[in-house]
């Protein structure tokens, strides 16, 4: 959970799972919109995280790690595996699972992760095309307009609560380019992630943050969503680039108050004032002075500061962006090459390094002591070490503790698991998915089928 502002009596947070607030109940679409939910039910999916907590008064040599578990929601944006959430949701997750509407239970790794924007892209690997989103085009929304939150709120996947856009072009704080839609669907902790639905079935907006009353988390009926324009640029650049890579100038810039404009003669507030002038930029100080009021970008008026940093860093680097400007009394017209922020570089540098370490690591869990195994992906390392065959599938055994169940069952190392119950596994995280559904089936005994010195064989494992 995060803080983005606060207020005397409110306090704004990300939607993370947190405690059950009763639903007070807002304003909901008319009519009867069951078969489009039931359409657009099988686009979203639910995601579970586990997090490791220090769990003490202190980090110290006497504090132990804990397993954390966090919810959130996201949604199909690419049927070969591709879901879209918020950046929050994945955050410092050490495992990260994903529920489909049909139940299946698939592990994913971290694809890419934005340093601008809170969004995310994660990566299954389902057996057969998984049911995509549609886009629609938030640039139409109007306030008054009925949409449709579909997430996991407290838990409770597959949920769907109704309202209107009560608000456009919000700007919560949370970075350059806020531009949020406002809603009074109900969307409560949980719901970060998913998407926001118009009548047409389209996704309009992805469901990041809600407004609440201090000491509590529930919905009160402001909640807010990233446009669904911005949500496609910023996927769009991190299937492309791996970061965002907005646009950037070099300046630094102010909005123009009624006082501001006077000073300057500007016949009206607007546009934004240069307060600085990048030193790495030289060629910038040949254009711009200290004092420059613009007004205008590639054509359009520039309102404010959000509104320029978003003119600029939707336009692609290496353009040159005509720049029209208010000084001395007069328009001057000016062209300015756009092109990468330094900044943005080292931040999406890495970001990038988090995603590697995250795949890197995803195969390289060890489970609580409970149930004592310590097992790896196959590597041509393991298997050269164990003698391995060539075509072996499945999970190796790197070491068991001998007084878990695991070692009473007679798990050596160099063991391979290679199904668990029915279900075949190719990989550690897709193995601990496996043994959490069968444990949330209520499934007394787990049963493994292991590859070993003798051969194949069953064990069956205790699941408690």
């Amino acid at each position: 959970m995060h803080r983005i502002f606060a207020r005397a009596r409110k306090l704004l947070t990300a939607l993370m799972l947190a405690v059950v607030i009763p639903n007070t109940g807002f304003a909901a679409i008319s009519g009867d919109y069951s078969d489009l939910v039931a359409s657009l039910l099988p686009s979203v999916v639910n995601i579970s995280t586990i997090r490791t907590d220090t769990v003490g008064k202190d980090a110290g040599p006497s504090a132990s790690l804990g397993r954390r578990k966090s919810l959130g929601s996201g949604f199909i944006i690419d049927p070969n595996g591709v879901i879209a959430t918020n950046r929050h949701v994945i955050e410092g997750a050490l495992e990260i699972t994903i529920t489909l509407h049909d139940g299946r239970i698939l592990g994913a790794s971290l694809i890419a992760v934005a340093s601008g924007a809170d969004l995310a892209l994660l990566r299954v690997y389902p057996d057969s095309p998984l049911p995509a989103v549609k886009w629609g085009n938030s640039d139409k929304l109007r306030q008054g307009t009925p949409v449709i939150a579909i997430g996991n709120p407290l838990g409770y996947g597959s949920s769907v609560t109704a309202g209107i856009v009560s608000a456009l072009e919000r700007d919560i704080k949370s970075s350059l380019y806020d531009d949020y839609i406002q809603t009074d669907a109900s969307i409560n902790q949980g719901n970060s992630g998913g998407p926001l639905f118009n009548l047409a079935g389209e996704v309009i907006g992805v469901n990041t943050a809600i407004l609440t009353a201090t000491g509590s988390s529930g919905s009160i009926g402001i909640g807010f969503s990233l446009p669904a324009n911005d949500a496609q640029f910023v996927i769009d650049r991190l299937r492309q680039f791996g970061r965002i890579r907005p646009g950037w100038i070099g300046l630094t810039t102010q909005g123009v108050t009624p006082s501001l404009a006077e000073a300057v003669r500007l016949p009206r507030p607007g546009g934004v004032m240069v307060t600085s002038i990048r030193d790495d930029r030289p060629g910038l100080k040949t254009s711009f002075q200290l004092g420059d009021v613009i007004v205008s970008v590639d054509g359009n008026d520039i309102k404010d500061v959000r509104g320029f940093n978003r003119a600029i860093g939707g336009t692609p680097v290496g353009d040159v962006v005509p720049i029209l400007i208010w000084r001395d009394g007069a328009r001057l017209a000016l062209k300015v090459m756009v092109e990468e922020n330094a900044d943005d570089v080292e931040q999406g540098a890495k970001l990038a390094a988090l995603v590697a370490a995250a795949s890197a690591s995803s195969d390289a869990y060890v489970e609580p002591p409970d149930m004592g195994l310590n097992l790896s992906a196959i590597t041509e390392e393991l298997r050269s070490r164990f003698s391995l065959p060539t075509d072996q599938r499945g999970v190796v055994v790197l070491s068991v503790d001998q007084n878990s169940k695991a070692g009473e069952q007679g798990l050596l190392p160099g063991d391979v698991i290679v199904r668990v119950g029915k279900q075949s596994v190719s990989s550690v995280r897709e193995f601990w998915v496996r043994i959490d559904e069968a444990r949330r089936g209520r499934t007394t005994k787990l049963l493994l089928l292991v590859h070993g010195a003798g051969g194949e064989r069953w064990v069956a494992l205790p699941s408690a």
